[in-house]
């Protein structure tokens, strides 16, 4: 039996007829105005009370702000929302919206305007990186000797991969705020103690070595005590490419698990490791890094005739096993303080 619509009389299946609930129903919601913050630094946005990244531009910032403040019917189908944006300023806007969606069967239409403010704020990174604000101190030594330019090198790229990666993961403290060259080494001077303990014990697996961590009390703020934590990256006394003599034997060294060595005899060919002592004992007598290109002369079972690159003369060295030589072929040749020797 269908009832009476109590606003307009007309018949209905239950209540309000669909004409009344459709003049009666808010569609949409929209809020009066909304404002949106945005460091003018680097573009991150102010969201929900905290910083967020973000490579949009304004409008799609605008956009997407009004996205989320706007709220429809939860009987509407097919939703589309149509957003034109009129500039009053550099800092303000009006947005138009229109609203389409299907209910009951029904299209409907709705319509609202929103005003934009957008605020232009640092945010809590910009502000710390201006304001040289820093939690750790990542410090690269080697042990005797300063470490090479090359390994520098890629020390402070390690350490620039590694925070680009964390910014880009949500750390907003994962920033480097300077790299110094100090007597000895490099400092690395970082913005969170977790970007600084990733990046030595990055550097520490790529050369070996190993790290030491102190902390130090240096204020107070708000209450809290403020520390800041050095960590040291001790990298062994060699380094890959050293050419080295221990236990009696010539070899190479060409690469570090943990704190032991990995080495190459030059004269059995073979690759095995030695302990911290047993390296911090070894003689280092060569670079291969210097090593220079040789004609072979004649080769025997045990030796090979090269001709020395330095004198032009033929010299004899000992012949690596397992390397194949012939008269003729070339090969590379490194003078030590123990003789000449043909690496791999």
């Amino acid at each position: 039996m269908r009832s009476i619509c109590p606003r307009c009389g007309g018949a209905s299946d239950d209540g309000l007829c669909l004409s009344c609930i459709m003049e009666t129903t808010e569609f949409m919601i929209c809020p009066d105005q909304i404002e949106i913050v945005v460091c003018p630094v680097c573009g991150s946005i102010l969201d929900r009370g905290r910083w967020r990244q973000s490579d949009s531009d304004l409008d799609e910032l605008i956009r997407n702000a009004l996205f989320k403040k706007i709220s429809v019917h939860h009987e509407l189908e097919d939703v589309e929302l149509e957003i034109l944006l009129h500039p009053r300023g550099s800092t303000r806007f009006v947005a138009d919206v229109h609203l389409s969606g299907m209910f009951r069967g029904t299209i409907v239409h709705a319509d609202c305007q929103v005003r934009v403010r957008v605020s232009r704020r640092t945010c809590d990174r910009c502000s710390r990186i201006s304001g040289r604000y820093f939690e750790g101190i990542v410090q690269v030594r080697r042990r005797e000797r300063p470490p090479e330019e090359s390994d520098l090198s890629e020390a402070r790229e390690i350490a620039q991969s590694l925070a680009a990666a964390g910014y880009k993961k949500g750390d907003r403290l994962a920033f480097i705020q300077d790299i110094k060259d100090v007597r000895g080494g490099i400092d690395i001077i970082v913005g969170s103690t977790q970007l600084g303990r990733h990046i030595a014990k990055t550097i520490a697996q790529r050369f070996g070595g190993r790290v030491q961590e102190s902390v130090k009390l240096v204020g107070c703020r708000d209450g809290k005590d403020i520390f800041r934590t050095t960590m040291l990256v001790r990298l062994p006394r060699l380094r890959k490419g050293d050419v080295i003599y221990s236990k009696g034997a010539v070899m190479e060294v060409v690469g570090f698990e943990g704190r032991r060595t990995a080495v190459v005899s030059l004269d059995k060919g073979e690759r095995f490791f030695i302990s911290e002592d047993e390296a911090d004992a070894a003689e280092i007598i060569g670079d291969s890094s210097k090593a220079r290109k040789s004609v072979v002369i004649s080769v025997d079972e045990s030796v090979v005739e090269v001709l020395d690159p330095e004198s032009y003369r033929t010299v004899l060295a000992i012949r690596p096993a397992g390397m194949k030589l012939e008269s003729g072929a070339e090969v590379k040749v490194l003078h030590t303080d123990r003789g000449l020797f043909l690496l791999y």
